[in-house]
């Protein structure tokens, strides 16, 4: 189980809740990609202070997590979501950045047959959310792309 539920800054409770699903993060294609952001400054601190500044944690940490979300599977509220024609889920389309307006936290719950846990996407803006014409229909696949700061497991409501 997967459940995505993006927090706007400033609200502790409700959200946006892009994915509540069963289905396996293998299915999903999720993709996490881990960075650190290095100015010329911290690139010639590292430099010039041997193996030991490169060890050194500058707190500029940056994740990118993306998934493919599909509507009417992936998405309950608390029924999945289904369009009347591929031209309201083109407009729906359309309207998703406008979703999200500013950065927020990203809050990730799995559940597998062994393991459960939270975490928390901090300082979190929707980088990108594409949809393939082709895949649009009356339940059309999102890739959501959130770019965010710090992993979190410590709750920051």
């Amino acid at each position: 189980m997967l459940t995505l539920t993006f927090m706007p800054a400033g609200t502790s409770t409700g959200g946006l809740v892009l994915c509540n699903t069963s289905r396996s993060i293998t299915e999903l294609g999720v993709e996490v990609n881990h960075e650190r952001v290095i100015s010329i400054e911290h690139l010639a601190t590292v430099l010039g202070g041997g193996a030991a500044a490169l060890a050194q944690d500058f707190a500029n940490q940056r994740n990118t997590i993306s998934l493919r979300v599909r509507r009417g599977v992936d998405f309950t509220s608390p029924t999945p979501v289904a369009f009347a024609d591929p031209e309201a889920a083109f407009l729906f389309a359309l309207d998703q950045p406008a979703q999200f307006p500013g950065l927020g936290v990203l809050k990730i719950d799995v559940a597998g047959v062994t393991t459960t846990g939270t975490r928390y996407l901090l300082n979190t803006a929707v980088q990108r959310i594409q949809n393939k014409f082709e895949d649009l229909g009356i339940a059309p696949a999102f890739t959501y792309t959130f770019n965010g700061g710090l992993i979190t497991d410590t709750s920051p409501f």
